[in-house]
């Protein structure tokens, strides 16, 4: 696991910690058989952990929780479009109240139940259509914020990497994807062929170049837990 140096638990970005390597997200807690949790939690520095909207309850929000603060990894919600039967990967046209008041209450409750269980919510990573859509609509971008600072301005929230410069107030980290395909800096759309690596010698490729990329800003490196060959790619940096 790649260790923060400096780290002031009441701020997640810029000047307040330095990494020695990229950070390491996964999306995590959703529900998925088998469970791949256990065998991906070990290898990761922050866990975003599905919270309602696509997929979760309580128990299974808890288990991630607490799975997360057994192995010392940082704890984001993963809010998205409330869409079970299509994983949240369909964008939704909501009004701004609608869209405040949905994540409002995900990211809320989930909070609750990390200070329950004795954890620390440090950032918010919105899930499939609402992420695409934070990236190309101010409005969803903005109310996003909106619901943040309401919450705990602390909080940070992770956007895509190297598409576009973000002006909030919001602390951001900027995100890229070790085993999805790139056409430049965009990521290509799931339905586009080849758009998800299934291949973990090419995963561990993309992630080592990611880790010396210097044309824009990178804090961390998404894995998904649905791709045997990320869980693979994981494991493989792990014991490297």
């Amino acid at each position: 696991m790649f260790n923060l140096i400096h780290y002031n638990k009441d701020s997640f970005v810029g000047e307040y910690y330095t990494v020695s390597k990229r950070l390491i997200n996964c999306d995590l807690g959703e529900c998925l058989v088998p469970n791949p949790d256990n065998d991906i939690m070990p290898f990761i520095d922050v866990a975003n952990i599905a919270c309602g909207g696509h997929i979760g309850d309580d128990t299974s929000m808890i288990q991630a929780i607490q799975l997360a603060k057994h192995h010392s990894v940082k704890i984001g919600a993963h809010p998205s479009y409330a869409d079970t039967e299509n994983f949240g990967r369909i964008s939704q046209k909501l009004s701004d109240k609608a869209l405040y008041d949905l994540l409002y209450q995900q990211i809320s409750h989930f909070q609750k139940l990390c200070h329950e269980n004795d954890a620390i919510l440090e950032y918010i990573k919105p899930h499939g259509a609402l992420y695409h859509d934070m990236m190309c609509s101010p409005v969803v971008f903005k109310v996003i914020c909106k619901v943040i600072q309401t919450i705990d301005e602390c909080l940070s929230l992770v956007v895509q990497a190297g598409v576009k410069n973000l002006k909030t107030d919001t602390s951001v980290l900027y995100e890229v994807f070790a085993d999805r395909a790139y056409n430049g800096n965009k990521i290509l759309p799931r339905s586009a062929k080849g758009a998800v690596l299934k291949n973990a010698d090419i995963i561990v490729e993309q992630y080592q170049k990611f880790l010396i990329e210097q044309s824009f800003q990178i804090d961390t490196i998404c894995f998904h837990s649905d791709n045997p060959a990320s869980i693979n790619a994981l494991q493989r940096l792990r014991n490297a």
